[in-house]
């Protein structure tokens, strides 16, 4: 084999598994040094409980195997056990008891073994210095994912758990914890040029701070420039002062604005506190007037504004804006309808489609999930316009396939026949025309053209009827389509 073409070569290493690798460099000193490139994975995953950090900084020091990683992925989740052991109880109800306590018992013990090894590592924001020199070393690595919401135990038990937010552990303590965490690796990330970058529980507070905005500022304005994609879930906190508020709005809009390449832009709003409210703001606030001149796919998820504000945002992406999604599942649990929709407090969202009808010219695809809601939350729930999606495409805009029972292959959904509808039929209307799409509004027996008789207002559809795009599949309402 040491005659073979390296094209060859390493097309014999593409298809070996990881212990067949190293047997395969065994054999020769050639296969040795072709296969050096085939070591270790492109993606490196660190926990808590393994000591990653050194694992990640001999890696980055060494001259030739630093160059394998592309990936990384943080992953600081705790469970919180008081909530997680009544979670997996009722989660495995239907097994047998002894097949059920034999099944729990176990995960809890490795659960324990593996929090026992992580109390004898040193807290990862006191090794920071370690992960910003592995960072300096790391020369191909352009993704990053540092996540709060993914087990990061290889326990079966603890992946259902981890799906209820309130097994997620959110104190105090933890929350500090978090702040410290993310100060050390955004002090890594200056050292790269990052694609694309995800934080799917990023406390607002830290941008409210004087010493974690400026030490936010000083690291991604030399970083940020390279995002192609950035996907930023906010975890507000419970207690935020109007000028606190405005503060951190602010100093979230200020690193945005850091990244004038994204192509791919999310921003959600999870409420732990709160689940199914909505996080205000106005996009004049959080951007002035900044357009992102290359984005083509945008999400909005668990937030709160204007329709002339969300409105004027999304027309200043007119010219590139291609694909869109308003809502997702939000802190949803794996049995409730999706709740992390929008909320217009001015508006309606009929009139919002009807006025951005034709003047989204690049849009090719439109996706909506959750509650939308337009209206004063303080008035009673007949004054307010309210709809309800439940998903019918996947992250990566994919149709969501399910089985005769409502059974989905890749990702949770909820549906309530009569209450939920897709967003397929509002998609054609956006991109095609026509006339504008019959809408079911949950809990009336009227519909919403007949709640609303008389003459449309500027810009808004007189044909809204009870009926939605596309077909309700579930057998019992209010019950969860599992994975």
């Amino acid at each position: 084999m040491d005659t073979l073409p390296a094209e060859l070569l390493r097309l014999i290493f593409d298809n070996c598994d990881p212990p067949s690798v190293r047997a395969l460099r065994l054999t020769s000193g050639r296969l040795a040094d072709v296969g050096y490139d085939y070591l270790l994975p492109p993606y490196f995953r660190a926990v808590e409980y393994k000591d990653d950090v050194q694992r990640l900084h001999s890696i980055a020091h060494h001259d030739r195997l630093n160059r394998s990683i592309n990936s990384i992925t943080f992953n600081f989740s705790k469970v919180d056990e008081y909530s997680a052991r009544h979670a997996s109880f009722f989660q495995h109800w239907l097994q047998e008891p002894e097949e059920r306590s034999i099944l729990l018992q176990d995960a809890w013990i490795k659960y324990y073994e593996l929090e026992g090894k992580a109390r004898d590592l040193p807290p990862f924001h006191t090794r920071s210095a370690m992960v910003e020199e592995s960072f300096k070393r790391l020369p191909n690595l352009k993704d990053l994912e540092i996540t709060y919401t993914k087990s990061p135990y290889d326990i079966e038990v603890f992946k259902d758990v981890f799906l209820v937010r309130n097994c997620r552990k959110r104190d105090p303590t933890f929350r500090a914890q978090t702040c410290k965490n993310m100060n050390a690796i955004i002090s890594a990330v200056r050292h790269v040029s990052l694609n694309s970058l995800t934080i799917d529980q990023l406390p607002l507070e830290i941008f409210r701070l004087p010493d974690d905005r400026r030490h936010w500022f000083d690291c991604c304005a030399s970083s940020f420039s390279s995002l192609s994609k950035l996907d930023l879930t906010i975890d507000p906190p419970a207690n935020l002062m109007p000028q606190s508020r405005f503060k951190a709005i602010n100093g979230l809009g200020h690193v945005l604005q850091l990244s004038p390449n994204l192509t791919h832009l999310s921003l959600s709003f999870h409420n732990y506190h709160a689940p199914a409210s909505k996080f205000g703001f106005s996009f004049r606030a959080l951007l002035q007037d900044f357009t992102y001149t290359k984005l083509t796919s945008l999400k909005l998820e668990g937030v709160s504004c204007s329709e002339e504000d969300l409105r004027s945002f999304l027309l200043r992406h007119a010219k590139t804006l291609t694909h869109l999604r308003l809502g997702g599942r939000g802190l949803a649990k794996p049995f409730e309808l999706s709740i992390g929709g929008v909320h217009l407090h001015e508006g309606s969202f009929r009139s919002l489609f009807a006025s951005l009808q034709g003047k989204l010219p690049k849009l090719q695809r439109l996706h909506l999930e959750g509650d939308l809601e337009a209206g004063d939350i303080r008035t009673g729930a007949r004054e307010r316009e309210t709809f309800k999606f439940h998903a019918s495409v996947d992250e990566n805009w994919e149709d969501i396939i399910t089985d005769s029972l409502g059974q989905d292959y890749g990702r949770r959904v909820v549906i309530q026949p009569g209450k939920t509808m897709d967003s397929s039929e509002l998609e054609r209307y956006l991109i095609h025309g026509g006339a504008f799409p019959k809408l079911i509004v949950p809990g009336s027996s009227t519909t919403s053209s007949e709640a609303g008789s008389g003459s449309p207002s500027p810009g808004q559809s007189p044909e809204l009827g009870p009926v939605s795009g596309g077909p309700a599949m579930v057998g019992t309402p209010g019950t969860a389509i599992a994975v």
